[in-house]
């Protein structure tokens, strides 16, 4: 009956929405795990924080967030790396294989709500340090792509808007532009403004000032 309401749609852009949406989710749940609450109740577990407090020297109610989210997202990645071997080679709608990547949803979710229950039964002291490692290098990584896509997107944008106002003399283009361009350096100054208050508090901060710093010097400067 929900379905039926919905416009019609390509199959692979459903799909996408799809993905999409279980992606969301896992953030949305990942987030819900720095809740105090939940932090309290995963630390009232003995087998959740087991060798945390040894190995790491910190208390097991200041460690069980990050624990959570380590847990969440490594149960998502697990998830879509999975897929991306069983969809290895795909190129159409046409393959065999392009049922799996466009339907059986309720079984995707019990795989991922499996997924995320195995990770949560491993214990922390033979898991925090690789996750750790995982999701630096995975975050770097990440970062990296999303700022070629973002630079990629306001270079791509701007050039229209200039090429249009260059053949039409439009003013919307050329207050557009200007809008654009002075909300993106207000945007950048907020953020930056934000990490010096929120991660550089501490007298042991040295070094997130120094990469702050030096990335709003390469911001200006190029």
């Amino acid at each position: 009956m929900c379905c039926s309401a919905c416009p019609t749609a390509r199959n692979s852009t459903t799909t996408r929405i799809m993905y999409a949406v279980m992606l969301f989710v896992g953030t949305f749940v990942a987030c819900i795990m720095l809740a105090p609450g939940v932090q309290e109740k995963l630390a009232s577990n003995n087998w959740f924080c087991q060798g945390l407090s040894e190995y790491a020297g910190i208390k097991c109610e200041r460690a069980t967030g990050f624990q959570a989210v380590y847990r969440m997202c490594a149960a998502m990645a697990s998830f879509f790396f999975i897929f991306m071997l069983v969809m290895f080679g795909v190129k159409s709608s046409k393959d065999a294989r392009s049922p799996i990547q466009n339907g059986f949803w309720f079984f995707k979710y019990l795989m991922l709500a499996g997924l995320t229950v195995g990770f949560f039964f491993i214990r922390s002291e033979n898991l925090s340090t690789p996750l750790m490692w995982f999701g630096m290098v995975g975050g770097f990584l990440f970062i990296l792509i999303q700022l070629i896509l973002i630079v990629d997107f306001a270079h791509g944008l701007a050039e229209s808007w200039v090429d249009t106002y260059e053949e039409s003399e439009s003013r919307w283009c050329y207050a557009g532009l200007i809008t654009f361009s002075f909300g993106c350096y207000a945007v950048a100054l907020t953020g930056i403004v934000l990490m010096f208050i929120f991660y550089t508090t501490g007298a042991t901060c040295a070094l997130p000032k120094f990469f702050i710093s030096f990335n709003m010097i390469l911001c200006v400067g190029v």
